[in-house]
């Protein structure tokens, strides 16, 4: 026979000792980033070592819908949209490796991916110096992992 019984011993209650933590009020949402042209969004890293700009200029004087650089660690991330390709096969060259790292001498790392967005394909380049941080490539990863449609942008039930 199970017996359960309860201790009348009276408990004191102490408050913490050291700070006290900061009361959550709700869920907290990542920051996303959106294309001014509204073809993709990226969630934003909470590190502050990153700042995001739209509508650059590359060297050849094409549009850039995104460019994450990182002037403390020298690392960057491009983001580029495949206009009137719906196909992401068409750019991985037929077979089904949408993302590649690459290491160039013992000076560069980074990473390629293609990425369905919604209607439009987007092509996201990552480089950093060899000895960046490893929060570094977490935050690259993070990015591109993010790298989607516009929230609210499709109808319910596209994806």
């Amino acid at each position: 026979m199970l017996s359960l019984a309860f201790s009348l011993v009276p408990a004191r209650v102490q408050a913490p000792m050291g700070r006290a933590p900061k009361p959550q009020t709700g869920l907290t949402t990542p920051k996303m980033w959106q294309d001014r042209t509204g073809q993709f969004a990226l969630e934003r890293p909470a590190a502050e070592r990153w700042m995001l700009r739209g509508g650059v200029r590359g060297p050849d004087g094409e549009p850039v819908p995104l460019l994450a650089m990182s002037q403390e660690t020298g690392a960057q991330l491009v983001v580029q949209t495949a206009d009137g390709i719906h196909d992401i096969r068409l750019l991985a060259r037929g077979g089904e490796a949408y993302g590649f790292s690459f290491t160039v001498a013992d000076e560069v790392r980074g990473r390629v991916a293609v990425v369905r967005a919604g209607d439009h394909v987007a092509l996201a380049v990552a480089s950093w110096p060899m000895g960046a941080p490893p929060e570094v490539v977490d935050d690259v990863d993070a990015m591109i992992g993010s790298l989607g449609p516009v929230p609210g942008a499709l109808a319910p039930g596209v994806f």
